[in-house]
């Protein structure tokens, strides 16, 4: 019993930057997000550094892990235009 297998590789694609933007952003001490407009400066001072400096090991753990599923991502997309590549070679030939 065949069935077809789809893989959206636009999806994929999309998954992989996004999660590149996501790893970027995860660092809130770098970001441009102004926490005093947004949350008044008591808030901002107190609690979101404090936020900041409690999560810094999952930060980087975080970090650290997005870029695992980044690379898997890629490689996945490696490996499906090298199959693409071989599989044009072979019905040409091999020419």
């Amino acid at each position: 019993m065949a069935s077809d297998v789809y893989i959206p590789v636009s999806e994929l694609e999309e998954a992989q930057k996004m999660l590149g933007t996501v790893q970027s952003e995860i660092d809130i001490g770098h970001s441009l997000f102004d926490f005093d407009k947004a949350f008044g400066p008591e808030l901002s001072r107190g609690a979101a550094q404090n936020f900041e400096d409690r999560w810094e090991d999952g930060k980087h753990q975080l970090q650290k892990q997005v870029e695992g599923i980044r690379s898997a991502i890629g490689n996945i997309l490696d490996s499906m235009a090298k199959t693409d590549q071989d599989a044009v070679a072979h019905l040409g030939g091999g020419k």
